[in-house]
């Protein structure tokens, strides 16, 4: 296999990105990363409450970024899911991107059904986070488009497989590039 890592994106919530991040890493044996935790742990060591997101300085997000990219450049065996996984790995050769989709309407009713929250809430939540993360990396990174189909070598539509077809899909076209 002439690829060393996964990346992994996903709309930003409840895409099925993480579950198939998961479930990959299982299968491979290799390491699971979660953008977010990479990001809270960076905090952590610097003094950052997360709780107060919104005062980061943009400097702290660039440097988890950098952070993860670093990991993807020096490390093997890592499954990475998070939203800017597949742009920060763009120009990596031995790293596979994927990315996951699923209408709006799907990823609310994921949403309500993890979180245990009322369709509205989630309609509400989704929407919100997906505006709010959006604006801050194209501001933070000039990106145009977070989930560029360019980006990645395999689009899988989550609302449309089994988890086991998605890994199924993943591993084939790790396998056989072309």
């Amino acid at each position: 296999m002439k690829y060393k890592n996964i990346a992994i994106s996903g709309e930003i919530i409840a895409s099925g990105s993480t579950t198939l991040a998961w479930e990959l890493a299982k299968k491979l044996g290799w390491r699971f990363h979660i953008a977010g935790e990479v990001f809270r742990q960076y905090c952590q060591e610097r003094g950052w409450p997360i709780e107060r997101y919104k005062d980061i300085p943009e400097e702290i997000d660039r440097e988890a970024d950098e952070k993860a990219r670093e990991m993807f450049e020096k490390e093997e065996g890592i499954v990475y899911e998070g939203c800017l996984a597949g742009w920060i790995s763009k120009d990596l050769v031995h790293v596979f991107r994927v990315l996951c989709v699923a209408p709006l309407e799907v990823r609310i009713k994921r949403f309500a059904q993890r979180e245990r929250v009322s369709p509205e809430e989630a309609r509400e939540k989704v929407l919100s986070r997906d505006k709010s993360t959006t604006e801050k990396l194209k501001k933070l990174y000039k990106i145009k488009d977070l989930f560029d189909r360019e980006y990645f070598h395999l689009v899988l539509e989550t609302d449309k497989m089994t988890l086991e077809k998605e890994v199924k899909a993943v591993l084939e076209k790790m396998a056989n590039p072309g």
